[in-house]
């Protein structure tokens, strides 16, 4: 991955969550590890270290592997679900050896970012996969067909509601023509934060679309600014993207209304624009003009006036396909 100072600074922000989602992967892992020694044969070391504990006097009083016996889980599980426990072991071992790597994703140049986002989601969720697995087996119920492959994948739909209040936090590395945030709204639920270090020029709002009442949303340029999305406890998405584009932050703890919950700081200098990775320069007004409305500083008049000037576009090519238009023969569509 290309190095990115920026990265670093959203990992430092996303510290706290970072660590406790580590954390509870550390303690799933010893616990795991505790039940698997409950269940091996009093023969494999436990006796041993027991004889050695009581000392020589007990030698020829205390049979070490019956007495070891009474502190071992008295049910016996079958070999497959030992395996299946030992599976969920190692893929909680493999992410737990990722260390901050675990929370950085990167979207190649052209990728699509709801879909790079969702299969890191789905790989990183399968710590609650190998959790459930687990809890089945050690209490006797096999998992089914369904549980076994949530050690392979287990994609954030399938995360119950305590499992997205633990939900592991992303900063992804994107490039700004690749910048479509809409797709991203299916993951604002629990306490799942993301941030977005965009590469090169993006759109002068690509976030304003993720707005909702109970979602923090923020465009920044400065990593400091992240501290606010890493202290609020819900959902959120952040961007540190460059300085041509909007800076505001949405903060749903701010008040009722969105004209109290939305802030903005810096508006993009009134410039010719073009079209950044598909989305049109009328795109680009209207999620400017939505901005402003949701911020209560325009009028509906004023929405509309400027949508309608800038669907009038003296480019050549918008001329081409206006002329194409107005040849085309439609009387027999309907």
């Amino acid at each position: 991955m290309p190095s990115d100072e920026r990265i670093d600074l959203a990992l430092q922000a996303l510290s706290a969550q970072t660590r406790s989602f580590q954390s509870a992967l550390a303690n799933t892992i010893e616990q795991i590890r505790s039940f698997q020694a409950s269940h091996v044969s009093p023969t494999d070391g436990k006796a041993t270290r027991l004889q050695e504990e009581l000392g020589p006097f007990a030698e020829n009083l205390i049979d070490a592997d019956k007495f070891s016996s009474l502190f071992v889980d008295s049910r016996k599980l079958d070999t497959l679900t030992l395996e299946t426990i030992d599976k969920a072991l190692q893929t909680l071992s493999d992410l737990m050896s990722r260390g901050e790597a675990l929370f950085v994703v990167e979207v190649a140049q052209g990728e699509n970012l709801r879909d790079r986002v969702a299969g890191a989601l789905e790989d990183r969720g399968r710590a609650f996969g190998a959790a459930r697995v687990f809890e089945m087996s050690k209490f006797g119920r096999f998992p089914d067909n369904e549980h076994a492959r949530s050690l392979g994948s287990f994609p954030f739909h399938r995360w119950s509601r305590g499992e997205r209040r633990m939900a592991p936090p992303l900063v992804v590395s994107v490039d700004g023509a690749d910048l479509r945030a809409a797709g991203l709204a299916e993951f604002m639920d629990g306490l799942e934060k993301l941030v977005l270090v965009v590469r090169n020029e993006s759109t002068p709002v690509p976030l304003v679309r993720l707005i909702t009442p109970g979602t923090f949303v923020q465009q920044t340029v400065d990593a400091a600014d992240l501290s606010k999305l890493a202290a609020w406890n819900g959902p959120g998405v952040a961007a540190l993207v460059p300085e041509s584009a909007a800076r505001f932050v949405h903060d749903p703890g701010a008040g009722a209304d969105a004209s109290a919950r939305l802030k903005i700081q810096s508006l993009p200098e009134e410039r010719r624009r073009k079209p950044v990775g598909g989305v049109s320069v009328s795109q680009q007004s209207e999620e400017l003009l939505q901005l402003n409305s949701l911020a209560g500083q325009v009028s509906v008049k004023q929405v509309a006036e400027p949508v309608a000037s800038a669907n009038l576009s003296s480019d050549p090519v918008d001329k081409l396909a206006a002329w194409l238009l107005s040849q085309a023969d439609l009387k027999d569509i309907g």
